[in-house]
C-alpha cells in the first residue's frame, strides 16, 4: 500500500530471516506448512457454507449462515495468500523495505466483517423476535457499510490505524456479543444452547491463539526448526470449530416462527 511500510522497518532479506521461506518455481513462498493449513481451512469453511446454502430448506437463517461461512472461507484464503504464502512476493519483492499491507489483506478484513454481520443476521432469524430481528439486521447492514467507509478512508489517506486489526475488531466483536445475548436468552431451547456452545468454542480457540502468541513460542520453535506458529494454533482450532459447528447446527438451524 503506497506510503505504508511494515513496522518495524524490515528489508526483504530480514523478512525471510524471520520466518521460513522456500523458493518454488522462481517465487518465494513464506511459511509453506502454515500456508497449506490455512488454504485447507479456507476450503473446508467454504464447503460447509455451500452445504448450508444448498440445503437451506427455505430458511433464511440457514441461507445467511451459509453466506457467512462462505465469506469467512474466502477471507481465510485471502489471509493465507498475503499474510503467509505470498507475503514476500506481495510485500517485499523489489522493495527496499517491506510494505505494511496490500489489497488481499484489505479484502480479508472486509470479508471478515461482512461474514460476522451475516452470521449475526442468521442467528437473529433463528432465535430473535420479529422486532429484535429487524433491529439486528439494520445494525448488521450499518456495521458493514461504516466499515467499508472507514477502510476506503484508510486506503486513501493512507492510515495504518484505520486499516489495523484493532479497528477490524471494533466492527467484528459486537456481533459476537449480540450472538451471545441471543443464545443466552434462548438457552432453554436446544438450538439456543447449541449456538452458545459453538460460540464458547470459538472464543476458546481465540484465547488459545492469543496465549500461544503472547508466550512467544513461535519464534523459539522456528529457531529450533519446528515450524508451528500461533497462526497454526488458530487454524487447527478453527478446523475443529468448523467441524463441531457444522455438526451441531446442521439439523436444528431454522427460522424462529
Amino acid at each position: 500500500m503506497p506510503g505504508l511500510d511494515y513496522a518495524p522497518a524490515t528489508t526483504p532479506r530480514e523478512w525471510c530471516d524471520q520466518r521460513p521461506c522456500v523458493e518454488v518455481g522462481g517465487l518465494i513462498v513464506a511459511e509453506p506448512w502454515s500456508s497449506a493449513l490455512v488454504f485447507g481451512l479456507a476450503l473446508l469453511w467454504i464447503g460447509i457454507g455451500v452445504a448450508f446454502l444448498a440445503n437451506r430448506r427455505s430458511q433464511r437463517s440457514r441461507a445467511w449462515f451459509g453466506a457467512s461461512l462462505v465469506l469467512g472461507g474466502v477471507a481465510a484464503g485471502s489471509a493465507g495468500i498475503s499474510y503467509q504464502a505470498f507475503s514476500y512476493e506481495l510485500k517485499c519483492a523489489g522493495r527496499d523495505v517491506c510494505a505494511l499491507t496490500n489489497g488481499f489483506e484489505i479484502a480479508y478484513s472486509l470479508l471478515q466483517v461482512a461474514g460476522m454481520s451475516a452470521m449475526v443476521v442468521a442467528v437473529a432469524w433463528a432465535l430473535a423476535s420479529d422486532r429484535a430481528r429487524r433491529a439486528i439486521s439494520i445494525y448488521a447492514a450499518v456495521n458493514i457499510v461504516v466499515y467499508i467507509v472507514v477502510t476506503v478512508i484508510g486506503v486513501l489517506i493512507p492510515s495504518a490505524l484505520l486499516l489495523s486489526f484493532e479497528v477490524l475488531l471494533l466492527f467484528a466483536v459486537p456481533a459476537l456479543v449480540v450472538v451471545a445475548v441471543l443464545g443466552w436468552r434462548a438457552h432453554s431451547q436446544s438450538l439456543g444452547r447449541r449456538v452458545l456452545g459453538v460460540l464458547i468454542l470459538l472464543v476458546a480457540v481465540q484465547v488459545a491463539y492469543l496465549a500461544y502468541y503472547a508466550a512467544g513460542l513461535t519464534e523459539s520453535l522456528w529457531a529450533s526448526g519446528v515450524y508451528f506458529s500461533a497462526n497454526d494454533v488458530l487454524h487447527v482450532g478453527m478446523l475443529v470449530w468448523l467441524a463441531v459447528t457444522g455438526f451441531a447446527l446442521w439439523r436444528p438451524l431454522e427460522d424462529r416462527t
